[in-house]
């Protein structure tokens, strides 16, 4: 006998599905490997429970993450008003202060790139500035930036831990305890199926190796099948790189925009100050007049 792959550790949920429906469909297929069936489906309960187990986890990090991508969503849009309502105080010069105390190294298309991280620990140091500014706007941007970088901590970390129980899960956990006693169980019938291939000549070398697949479809991937899957990640990774192109300069436009409005609203109540002050000013002077003040 040639023998049977050893599966690694590394080997997915489902190709160990995979493996067991192989090995499984061809003992139910000959009446000689039949007696063995028994003690071959007592492993089923084992990779039932253990893919239930890591569906569980894949669930946590699909929550964990959107959690972190929902709160990284609240920054961006924090990031823009401060933009706007800074660029607005520093009479739209860049280089001018309040706008460059948080935007001199990086501009606000730039911090938003990352999902959270440098992000979070650049704006964690922003609130007291904030709330200490005589901007109103600002103030209250503060507090609530204040409380978004608490709750960033704590959405990271709940994402870390997440992170690290599936690589524990995976790497010391259940699953590498359930491939551990797949191989085992793997070993004992090839074991068995080899007596009986010695005890029945007829069968040929080979019939004991048949019951199990030499190697996963991972491992018998082809130089050109992974040729043909780096190109298209990398078709994928260009396009991406282009639509993060655009929407950078889309949400550059959009704070020149908001920036603008808020100057424009800004001069327009302006002017109606000035107006009713005046209008003030000639009634003041008109009464003053009228009572012998002037």
């Amino acid at each position: 006998m040639a023998g049977i792959v050893t599966l690694v550790a590394r080997t997915g949920i489902l190709t160990l599905y995979e493996e067991f429906f192989f090995t499984r469909g061809r003992l139910v297929s000959h009446p000689l490997a039949v007696p063995l069936l028994p003690e071959f489906d007592t492993f089923r309960s084992q990779l039932d429970a253990t893919l239930m187990a890591e569906l569980a986890l894949i669930g946590e990090r699909f929550a964990a993450n959107a959690a972190v991508e929902f709160l990284d969503a609240d920054l961006d849009r924090l990031t823009d008003s401060i933009a706007a309502l800074t660029l607005i105080e520093a009479k739209n010069d860049r280089g001018a202060l309040p706008y460059a105390h948080y935007f001199a190294t990086q501009r606000p298309s730039e911090l938003k790139r990352p999902i959270l991280g440098g992000q979070l620990d650049t704006m964690r140091h922003w609130p007291p500035s904030l709330q200490a500014s005589s901007s109103a706007q600002l103030q209250e941007i503060g507090v609530r930036l204040a409380n978004l970088v608490v709750l960033g901590d704590d959405k990271t970390k709940a994402q870390d831990a997440v992170a690290q129980n599936i690589a524990d899960f995976r790497s010391v956990g259940s699953r590498k305890q359930c491939i551990d006693a797949f191989n085992a169980l793997r070993k004992s019938i090839h074991g068995k199926l080899g007596e009986t291939q010695h005890k029945t000549p007829e069968l040929g070398t080979g019939w004991a190796d048949s019951f199990f697949r030499q190697g996963s479809s991972a491992e018998r991937l082809t130089i050109r099948e992974l040729d043909r899957r780096i190109a298209a990640a990398e078709v994928e990774l260009s396009t991406m790189k282009k639509q993060r192109d655009e929407m950078v300069v889309q949400e550059e436009a959009l704070a020149r925009a908001r920036a603008d409005a808020e100057k424009a609203q800004k001069k327009a109540e302006l002017l109606a100050a000035k107006k009713a002050a005046a209008e003030l000013a000639a009634r003041v002077a008109e009464l003053e007049e009228a009572v012998g003040e002037g």
